[in-house]
């Protein structure tokens, strides 16, 4: 058997172990039988690969080496966003969340062992630095990504100012290196600009300020606007949901949508006041539109019909749980979704109305980079000369 498929067993009994031992035992009192003999199945499996491993596997395996990788690895085939952290790096572990990618400009994440980035604050380290969108890290200061957790990547790009960073990339196939120093940065504010002869809103994050920046600057620019304008989103990944759904209140109001918990709807978002904005928009999107920006998007859109332009977004707009360990170790999960007003949990990618990816480009359009060919189509698309659907565009 190779190590791998080893690997791969581990995983999936450890996966089930602690998701679902509460069930289980409810189901023991309630003479579940069934479900019962599914969750020993599981334990057998693991108990018979974990014995072969440390009989048979070529060299003696470090037990608690393994079993942090295969705890590491559970979480892993959950979602991007669900890490297992070890008791003895969970101090660490949260001073690095307290600092989040405010010293490097980095949102990244990992997937079946492939660290990557989703994107890269503006005016950021990583950003003057060179890394993009999309970039797969193969190496952070000489160590490979593959078997390090997400939470001792992340921990080495919120260190203290100064620090440096050395990134092997991957990009389109070919090895590149990014170097930067970590520092304090301030991401741009909301702004509101002409380009290419229309209204462009930018909105760089979600959080506490941003609804009040969104007024301030439509109260100011809302007449150059001339009722149309393009609402930005591209590469926005962070900030929060609430925060999401305050904004939106200032283009619609009503249902905006709520928090799902396994079903069942624990908190709901309305917007009681008339919009302050009254006039047409549209939304630009791509994979780094993440979280707090799709609960925006997918509320426009909903609720106003408002397109969207671009790719695919990232698809995942959940809260995240946190659990302590009995060895005093952390498990973050997502323990819960936000939705739109149709309350369909957003865990999957906003599809755009006017898809622009490689695909569609044309013959004219060859060398026209992918962040200029969205903003040209999302100003036609508001100026109504682009009447092109996202199924055809596929």
């Amino acid at each position: 058997m190779s190590r791998s498929r080893t690997l791969f067993f581990i995983l999936s009994a450890l996966i089930v172990f602690p998701m679902v031992a509460g069930t289980l035992l409810r189901a023991a009192d309630q003479d579940q039988k069934t479900d019962e003999d599914s969750f020993y199945k599981y334990l057998s499996v693991f108990s018979e690969t974990l014995g072969l491993v440390r009989q048979a596997y070529v060299d003696e395996p470090d037990m608690a080496v393994l079993m942090s990788g295969a705890l590491d690895g559970t979480t892993d085939a959950l979602d991007p966003f669900s890490i297992y952290v070890p008791a003895s790096e969970v101090a660490g572990y949260l001073e690095a969340r307290a600092v989040g990618l405010r010293r490097s400009g980095l949102t990244l994440l990992k997937e079946r062992g492939i660290a990557y980035v989703v994107s890269v604050e503006k005016g950021s380290p990583a950003g003057a630095a060179g890394v993009q969108p999309g970039d797969i890290v193969s190496e952070v200061n000489d160590r490979s990504t593959r078997l390090m957790p997400l939470w001792e990547i992340q921990e080495l790009l919120a260190g203290n100012p100064g620090t440096k960073i050395a990134a092997e990339l991957i990009r389109l196939g070919e090895a590149k290196q990014a170097n930067f120093e970590l520092k304090a940065f301030e991401p741009p504010p909301v702004s509101l600009e002409q380009v290419e002869g229309v209204a462009l809103l930018r909105i760089p994050t979600f959080d506490e300020k941003t609804a009040d920046g969104v007024r301030d600057v439509l109260k100011k620019g809302a007449e150059r606007a001339q009722g149309k304008m393009l609402i930005d989103l591209r590469g926005v990944s962070t900030g929060e949901p609430e925060a999401a759904y305050e904004a939106a209140k200032l283009f619609t109001t009503g249902d905006l949508g709520v928090l799902n918990q396994r079903g069942q709807d624990v908190r709901s978002f309305s917007a009681k006041e008339q919009p302050l904005w009254k006039g047409k928009l549209v939304i630009l999107v791509d994979r780094g539109t993440l979280g707090a920006a799709e609960v925006f998007a997918a509320v426009l859109h909903q609720k106003e019909k408002v397109d969207l332009v671009g790719e695919r977004t990232f698809g995942h707009a959940g809260r995240q749980g946190v659990a302590e360990l009995s060895t005093g170790g952390r498990l973050l999960f997502t323990d819960a979704f936000y939705t739109g007003p149709d309350k369909k949990p957003l865990n999957e990618s906003l599809k755009p109305d006017l898809l622009v990816d490689e695909r569609s480009r044309t013959f004219l359009e060859k060398d026209t980079p992918m962040t200029e060919l969205i903003l040209r189509r999302a100003v036609r698309r508001l100026l109504g000369q682009e009447t092109e659907t996202a199924a055809t565009a596929a």
